[in-house]
Parts: C-alpha cells; structure tokens; sequence
C-alpha cells in the first residue's frame, strides 16, 4: 500500500459533489465529500462503460454514473444494482491539512 496525497483540505469537493485526481497509471480517483467532514476515495471509472464517477450525482453516500445510472456505496464500493459489482474503494485520511488515500 502506498500512501498518496489527493488535495488541501480547503481543495476538498463540497458536499454532494466529486472530484477527479490524477493518480497514474490508472483511471485515477473519484473523492467525495459526504458531508460532516467524511470522505470517500473510490476508483474514478463506472466498471460498466469506464465512464467516470467524479462527475456522477451523490447523496445519501451513494454516487449514480451519469451515463447510465449504475449506483455504488461510496462507504463500500458495492453496487447498488448487483452485488457481484463493485468498484475499488481506498481509505482516506486527514492529515497535516490535506487528505490522502491508501492505495494498492
């Protein structure tokens, strides 16, 4: 496991929204605020199309993919329409004012 540096804090998404990182050499990381100072990091591509999840709706913990509407637990990665889907989730941590993900 490495540890890696996704933003500032104050960079942070707000609530409800997504942001993309760069993390290579793969589809980087979709980072979720959700809400009370909670984050989540997932991997940043919907294993039906490769469609990315930053840009998806989030509420509840729950992101849906804007291309076709396939949902996953952000505090899991679980799928919401099967549970033999799922996407990478990465612990994330506050530390020194930025947050940072465990990653493979």
């Amino acid at each position: 496991m490495a540890r890696v540096r996704l933003c500032a804090l104050s960079q942070a998404p707000a609530p409800g929204k997504g942001r993309h990182v760069d993390v290579p050499p793969g589809p980087g990381v979709a980072l979720f605020s959700l809400g009370n100072g909670e984050f989540a990091a997932i991997e940043d591509n919907c294993p039906h199309m490769d469609a990315p999840l930053h840009d998806g709706i989030c509420a509840r913990g729950v992101v849906t993919c804007q291309w076709h509407g396939w949902q996953f637990d952000l505090r899991t990665g679980e799928s919401l329409m099967s549970e033999n889907i799922r996407v990478k989730r990465f612990p994330v941590v506050i530390e020194d004012g930025s947050l940072w993900a465990e990653l493979p």
